[in-house]
């Protein structure tokens, strides 16, 4: 085979998420010369969009501050949280992300980015084995983008960005309580304190997970002398193969088609296929999506893990998704925002069509979507009480709490309002017996903290979210003022967790477990070693981050700290 190359580079990397990002570090650490090319003009993926969480057990920061924790732990969490679920969470990958993720944070710190802990964001299953509920989270640090230079525009804008402050994704569980609890008072105080003096001083200070691409970002431009080797507006179009072995890709950069050649492997990085409706309607099977509620990031269409299939990858999970039940109001605004963080609050349940409740709605996003469909209730209920209004419902400033809902919402049916439960279940179409029943119930044993149908509030986590001024439960309580008030809630998600199966080193298998040569992926392009569970806050970004990091030291031939030690 004989390919005319535009340009030549060991490791080409699509996606600039921070699995590409890190891969890209990595690369240039080791001596290669790599490439990153993202299709979208700003850099970033889903990782830029999000909140910018890594989770890890035992990471470094932990190790640093005393927090307990070890390997053992961590194992032990994946395996009871997780389970088995065959190739894509494997031990020998179970083991590699630990080992790796440790040895990666190290790295990055070397390289100048600024990370801290989560204090007290606790795993989302930490009553289970191994589980943390002081939290194994850690994000960036606030990151001027000035010291980008030239670059300081091209990051994806911070989720920090819709709130209006420059806010760490751990300050926000405070901020969102500022009136009801001293602590979160002190929080937010600190966050207007910053987001005041970034002002006066005319800087845009990146935040969440704009900080932790901003950051590598930076780094990579100190390690190339200037010009960081990243493409945008650059677009994989296919996989070059010669005699079984990925040897380069087809992209197209600025409408330009080009050949680039990849000497030591291509890294697929660019996320899954959460707004590809086809794929969504084919693959979906027993929770039907057909893309229409995703959040996910824009350029998560994919076209790149279509590549790797035509190529005869493994595939798994492509049923699944990091789901996020989620209330869409048409220029809502702050109060549809006050609506979704509803599950996690006093003052809130969710019930399906027949109205009764069927999860706990304060665990895991994911595990509530999951339980949506499993239970038919898509979509389903949110019901409220006018307590819940009072203490949480902002308006268009959102440090000012309204007594009452926008008239609009209400009239235009976006939220349905009754007097009792039983007039707001005829509203809703379900049974006004069973509602009524519903939240009877829930309110005896709510008034007391407790919920013996499906333990809201009895964990960490449910606890960590909730209102740290409500008592006895932060995390549930009655509804017991009228009048009353319901929402629809879909299973939104922010992208899609299934795709190519990998082994410890990123490497692509075919479908008789066979290593793809020169092929490697990591992110939501793979099915992720998470399985169907999310075990804690960062889990998909430090998964892709970790398995960038180990496919650009693999390409490389250089072995991790862990293996050397074995």
């Amino acid at each position: 085979m004989s390919t005319q190359w535009d340009r030549s580079v060991d490791l080409l990397i699509a996606g600039s998420g921070g699995g590409g990002m890190v891969a890209g570090l990595a690369a240039l650490d080791c001596g290669l010369e790599p490439l990153v090319i993202e299709k979208q003009a700003l850099v970033g993926g889903s990782t830029g969009l999000s909140g910018g969480i890594v989770w890890l057990p035992n990471n470094p920061l932990m190790r640093a501050e005393g927090v307990a924790d070890s390997h053992e732990d961590g194992l032990a969490y994946l395996a009871d949280v997780v389970g088995d679920i065959g190739a894509p969470s494997s031990p020998e990958r179970r083991e590699m992300f630990l080992t790796a993720g440790y040895e990666m944070i190290n790295f990055l710190v070397r390289k100048g980015v600024q990370l801290i802990r989560c204090d007290g964001w606790s795993d989302y299953y930490p009553n289970h084995k191994g589980g943390n509920a002081s939290g194994r989270a850690i994000e960036g640090i606030p990151f001027d983008a000035a010291e980008l230079g030239s670059w300081h525009d091209k990051v994806q804008p911070p989720l920090a960005k819709n709130y209006g402050y420059v806010v760490l994704t751990n300050e926000l569980r405070s901020v969102q309580y500022y009136n009801r609890a001293p602590r979160a008072f002190a929080v937010a105080t600190k966050v207007f304190a910053r987001t005041a003096a970034a002002r006066l001083r005319r800087r845009q200070i990146l935040t969440n997970g704009a900080s932790l691409i901003g950051q590598m970002l930076k780094a990579l431009i100190s390690l190339s002398g200037g010009q960081p080797p990243l493409w945008t507006n650059a677009a994989m179009d296919d996989l070059i193969v010669d005699d079984g072995r990925v040897v380069g890709a087809r992209i197209v950069r600025d409408g330009v088609p080009m050949n680039i050649e990849a000497r030591r492997g291509v890294l697929l990085a660019a996320g899954g296929f959460g707004h590809n409706a086809d794929m969504r309607r084919r693959y979906s099977g027993d929770q039907p999506n057909e893309a229409q509620w995703s959040i996910a990031n824009a350029g998560d269409t994919g076209e790149v893990l279509q590549t790797a299939m035509r190529l005869g990858a493994k595939t798994d999970l492509l049923d699944e998704a990091w789901w996020l039940p989620s209330v869409f109001i048409a220029n809502g605004g702050a109060v549809a925002a006050s609506l979704g963080s509803g599950r996690q609050r006093p003052g809130a349940i969710y019930v399906d069509s027949t109205g009764r409740r069927f999860c706990n709605e304060s665990n895991s996003y994911v595990e509530v979507g999951k339980a949506m469909y499993a239970n038919k209730a898509v979509p389903c209920w949110m019901i409220f009480d006018d307590g819940y209004v009072h203490r949480y419902v902002t308006g268009t400033n959102p440090l000012k709490r309204n007594q009452n809902l926008p008239p609009a919402l209400i009239e235009s049916g976006a939220v349905k309002r009754g007097q009792t439960i039983a007039d707001l279940a005829d509203q809703i179409d379900v049974s006004a017996d069973k509602l009524t029943d519903t939240v009877a119930r829930f309110n005896r044993f709510a008034a007391k903290g407790l919920d013996p149908d499906f333990g809201r509030g009895q964990s960490a986590y449910n606890d960590c979210l909730g209102d740290p001024g409500y008592r006895p439960n932060a995390a549930i309580g009655p509804l017991d003022r009228a009048p009353y008030y319901a929402t629809r809630v879909l299973p939104a998600d922010v992208g899609t967790c299934g795709g190519v199966i990998t082994n410890e080193y990123a490497q692509v298998l075919d479908e008789h477990d066979r290593v793809i040569e020169g092929l490697y992926a990591t992110g939501n392009t793979t099915a992720t070693v998470m399985g169907r569970t999310y075990p804690g806050a960062g889990a998909s970004i430090a998964s892709s981050m970790v398995f960038g990091y180990v496919a650009a030291r693999h390409a490389a031939g250089r072995k991790l700290a862990g293996e050397m030690s074995r």
